[in-house]
């Protein structure tokens, strides 16, 4: 029988709503999460033993904790064609996307295989603690929380990411395998983004309570040596700026939609007689340099509502049921002053200086001051309590929990 069917399952605490910044933290290998930003984010790999202290403390007392979450709970999570999923086969590689049927998923004794679970956050309230370790690093940044679980010997391959992340190890123990290398390039013969010329640096074997940092573009391999390994990886998201700029671009043009002004016709009174017909015309240029000028569209704080907003929308997969929110409005409003109003696991908050942006929505222009206090609390907090004025009920804040996207 398994190590994990023996142990019990780790509780990991949600961290408080103000981080002590500039204080020692066992999860960054005491280091300040300051000192962390200055020295490794975006530089250079972390290894930090011991990161829950829990887990460790747990063994000596010969209580050994296992993984939040059983084999049992992620495979029924697997078959939620809601979740995304995957199935990594090497020997030969292979993978599948889910949903899974239990029968489709190996045995955990099984060699070589590996299941990867998408957004795991908005599954199991573990999963959300865990992740909010990592506020101290700007939620724009952040995608979600992954867990894999792994028969011996699973892995997805020697590969490299285009972003930060945190593996976390939860349970059994995982050998990685690190390199700087700069050459990036990969086996066009594989279904996978596997390394062609991986060539090892570092290597070390992860228990359970470690952690391993990496920033983007360090080529990494991580290989299970035990039966349910599970490896619960933080991945912060870096868009281009092509995509940014052109969300924002996108975003720009449909406000335009409200500004009358704009629906003027273009007029050129002082239009001289010209040699030169198939050339745009100066008086063309100059006025729309005029436009863009009075709109500020030459100035970045132009773009970042855009910016703002598409950075908060939820991921493609995210499913909210707002059906189960059936309160009256005035029974909202009474139960806002007793209860905790708390954004749905799955919704992206954020702010861009007093406007507070919702599943890609702006959720606070033109409303009473007290919505804007609440949804400040919220993307601040994660939740909001207190009382709303009389009309609230026909507000924003009514608005996203009948969308499923506040729950109480």
């Amino acid at each position: 029988m398994t190590s994990f069917y023996l142990s019990k399952p780790y509780d990991p605490p949600q961290a408080p709503q103000n981080l002590p910044l500039d204080r020692p933290w066992a999860l960054l290998g005491g280091k300040s999460p300051q000192q962390f930003m200055k020295s490794y984010w975006h530089k250079k790999p972390l290894l930090v033993r011991g990161a829950i202290p829990a887990f460790e403390l747990a063994k000596k007392l010969g209580e050994p904790l296992g993984s939040a979450i059983s084999p049992e709970d992620l495979f029924k999570i697997a078959g939620d064609d809601a979740v995304e999923s995957r199935l990594i086969q090497a020997k030969p590689w292979t993978f599948s996307n889910g949903p899974m049927k239990k029968k489709s998923i190996p045995s955990l004794e099984t060699p070589d295989w590996t299941l990867l679970l998408q957004g795991m956050e908005a599954r199991h309230p573990a999963a959300a603690k865990v992740l909010s370790w990592f506020r101290f690093i700007p939620d724009a940044r952040l995608d979600d929380l992954m867990i894999s679980i792994a028969g011996p010997g699973g892995g997805v391959g020697p590969h490299f990411d285009s972003y930060d992340v945190f593996l976390i190890q939860m349970s059994g123990r995982r050998r990685w395998r690190i390199s700087k290398q700069t050459d990036l390039s990969l086996n066009p013969n594989l279904p996978l983004k596997i390394l062609q010329n991986f060539k090892v640096e570092q290597e070390w074997d992860l228990e359970p309570g470690d952690m391993l940092y990496l920033p983007p573009h360090i080529a990494h391999d991580g290989i299970a040596l035990d039966a349910g390994c599970q490896t619960w990886s933080v991945g912060f998201r870096a868009q281009s700026y092509k995509e940014l700029l052109q969300e924002g671009l996108w975003r720009l043009a449909e406000s335009l939609e409200n500004i009358p002004e704009l629906e003027k016709r273009f007029a050129d009174p002082q239009q001289r007689a010209t040699r030169h017909a198939e050339q745009l015309p100066e008086e063309i240029i100059v006025q729309l340099a005029n436009k863009l000028k009075d709109l500020k569209l030459d100035r970045v704080e132009t773009f970042l509502p855009g910016i703002t907003a598409y950075l908060s929308e939820p991921k493609p997969q995210a499913y909210f049921d707002g059906m189960a929110n059936n309160l009256a409005p005035e029974e909202f409003t009474r139960q806002l002053a007793k209860q905790a109003l708390k954004a749905h696991p799955q919704t992206r908050l954020l702010a861009l200086g007093s406007v507070i942006y919702c599943n890609g929505e702006d959720m606070t222009s033109n409303q009473a001051a007290q919505i804007q206090a609440a949804w400040r609390a919220l993307a601040a907090n994660r939740q909001f309590q207190g009382s709303i004025p009389k009309n609230g009920a026909n507000s924003s804040l009514f608005e996203a929990f009948e969308a499923g996207w506040l729950v109480f």
